[in-house]
């Protein structure tokens, strides 16, 4: 007996649906070429932008108004965070430097113990 390969029922279906989008795709690549799109488009850009704008505006308002930081308030206060620390270590090496114990005298001590005698 031999297997003969059974149709693809949804054969049709996809033809129909890559036939539609390659009509879709034809269809918006004419649409974004024109200066009506590009210019929509940066219109949205500027509406959106615009928006972002004015809701950290209005954010740092309320946390302001609820007597919290703002983010910016809070990436200054690290930037002093670290210049401070960078100028205690600065200074914590100039003390170091000037409290270091002095290099010992290269002297030899006194010798203090005899060798023995031998007996007589």
């Amino acid at each position: 007996m031999a297997d003969k390969a059974a149709p693809d029922p949804l054969a049709p279906w996809r033809e129909l649906l890559s036939q539609w989008e390659k009509s879709a795709n034809s269809l918006a690549n004419r649409g974004m070429g024109t200066d009506g799109f590009s210019g929509s488009m940066n219109q949205a850009m500027n509406v959106l932008l615009t928006g972002q704008q004015s809701l950290g505006e209005a954010m740092v308002k309320y946390l302001a108004a609820l007597n919290l930081p703002s983010r910016a308030d809070l990436l200054t206060l690290g930037e002093q965070l670290g210049a401070i620390e960078t100028q205690l270590a600065s200074i914590a090496r100039i003390l170091e430097r000037q409290n270091a114990p002095a290099a010992p005298p290269l002297e030899l001590p006194p010798r203090t113990k005899r060798p023995p005698r031998a007996p007589q």
